[in-house]
């Protein structure tokens, strides 16, 4: 993949972070935490919708995109199920409206559920519409479908600031659901001549079949997967209250630099690896490449622990432990991110139903911790609970792949994120103003270490800047 291209792909999380970085602070102080809890379950919930209803058909795509013939037929025939599901589903629920808003926000207001319905149906959309321009490496049209609902939401948040307009739930829900329904717009249009051609193509029972074996373990090792980095959500809501939500999801939101990186590398890391096993090159790179993540990954960390104190002076008071829990809920994205290389694997070798195993048994670890550390520590308990389950997932997924495909040095994978994790749990735990520079003196020192250990990528790295800036 050229510089180009990875610039492109790099274009929407960049820019997405960005905007959510002005975004989430004017929320915070806009609106309230309850509502704030809110959104963040509308969001998990479309997670989980598209996990069921995609019947894990858009992983499907993407496996079989390079070695299609006929791509628009391939489309077609993932798309048409889970399309009839989702407007079935929408259909019924349009006769009782205020369900949605009862079952997500527990608010019973008709005007709600219609909004959490056109979100939901829109997010299901824009996902399989997204992925088009990915598997075609249309690398600036893919950011731009990132970009534009976050720089819609926070333009809206503008606008309620400037008109003063009432802070209500509504308005809130509001913003977000007209940013979707515009998302899909930019993207019908991006995609129509694709679009138009799958709808001439003609069905395939035995490549729906195909897709469907293929995708329908994955569909249930992602719902199993989505419990593992959800439940923590819907707990909180029922062991604390919508408030302590309010502050645990803004944490997560300020998390999202993590997922600058992971959306970034799982871009472009799936489709590549699958190139490269189709056409049998490359595979000796896997190793160097866990290399340079898992440094990348702690160096990150580092850098937020040390620049966590900024996050408070963004936010009202009420927010002020989200210092402490970020570093913890950061880990969780990089876990993943590093888990796309180290349990490749899996995938490569079609044993997909392991995922679902391992989601499962990290589930039931999470569930667990959750009920033991909420109720004493609220938000602070529930980042730790899911961050020590998602490190189990981590290795249960890595040590598999590497029975099943390629041997990696394990010593020093497991060790360094076990490492990272018993810092994350202790600043999370323990963490305060007092022993702040006690915990920046050890990323400060990691830092140092890693420039050290990587100083040749490095110095190679800053030569290609430096000599791409000359020619300029």
């Amino acid at each position: 993949m050229n510089t180009q291209k990875l610039i492109g792909y790099a274009l929407g999380p960049l820019g997405s972070a960005a905007a959510s970085a002005i975004a989430l602070p004017l929320i915070s102080w806009y609106f309230s935490a309850e509502d704030i809890g809110r959104i963040v379950l509308l969001q998990t919930v479309a997670g989980m919708v598209l996990l069921v209803m995609g019947l894990g058909l858009d992983q499907a795509y993407i496996r079989e995109y390079h070695a299609a013939e006929n791509k628009p037929a391939l489309f077609k025939n993932i798309f048409i199920l889970p399309l009839a599901l989702i407007i079935a589903a929408c259909v019924a629920l349009f006769f009782k409206l205020e369900l949605p808003a009862q079952w997500i926000l527990n608010l019973s207001a008709p005007s709600l559920g219609l909004l959490c319905i056109i979100f939901i149906f829109t997010t299901f959309i824009t996902r399989y519409l997204s992925a088009i321009l990915r598997m075609q490496e249309r690398a600036y049209a893919f950011s731009l479908s990132q970009l534009i609902p976050k720089i819609l939401i926070l333009l809206l948040i503008l606008l309620y600031i400037f008109f003063n307009l009432p802070k209500t739930t509504f308005n809130l829900i509001l913003a977000y659901a007209l940013a979707q329904v515009l998302t899909v717009a930019v993207l019908a249009l991006q995609t129509r001549s694709e679009v138009c051609q799958a709808m001439r193509s003609s069905m395939s029972l035995p490549l729906m079949r195909e897709t469907l074996r293929y995708g329908l373990p994955l569909a249930l090792g992602g719902l199993a997967y989505w419990g593992l980095s959800s439940i923590d959500r819907f707990l909180l809501k029922q062991l604390a209250d919508l408030s302590e939500l309010g502050v645990y999801s803004m944490a997560v939101s300020f998390g999202a630099i993590a997922l600058i990186f992971q959306s970034i590398f799982s871009t472009i890391w799936a489709p590549m690896v699958f190139k490269w096993v189709k056409e049998g090159v490359n595979l000796d790179k896997i190793s160097g490449i866990v290399d340079v993540m898992l440094a990348l990954c702690v160096a990150i960390l580092c850098l937020v622990g040390l620049f966590s104190p900024l996050v408070p002076l963004l936010l009202p008071e009420k927010y002020a432990p989200v210092q402490f829990i970020l570093l913890s809920s950061i880990l969780f994205p990089l876990l993943y991110t590093l888990t796309e290389v180290t349990g490749i694997g899996i995938n490569v070798s079609k044993r997909t139903w392991l995922i679902t195993v391992f989601s499962l048994l990290a589930l039931l670890c999470n569930l667990g911790l959750l009920y033991f550390l909420i109720p004493k520590l609220g938000a602070r308990g529930a980042a730790m609970s899911t961050a020590v389950s998602f490190w189990l997932f981590f290795v249960m997924k890595t040590e598999a792949s590497l029975r099943l495909w390629q041997p990696l040095p394990r010593l020093k994978v497991y060790g360094t994120t076990f490492a990272c994790l018993a810092v994350c749990l202790a600043y999370t735990y323990a963490g305060n103003r007092d022993n702040y520079f006690a915990f920046a003196a050890v990323w400060l020192i990691t830092l140092i270490w890693l420039c050290l250990q990587h100083k040749q990528v490095l110095h190679r790295v800053f030569t290609t800047l430096s000599g791409r800036l000359k020619q300029r």
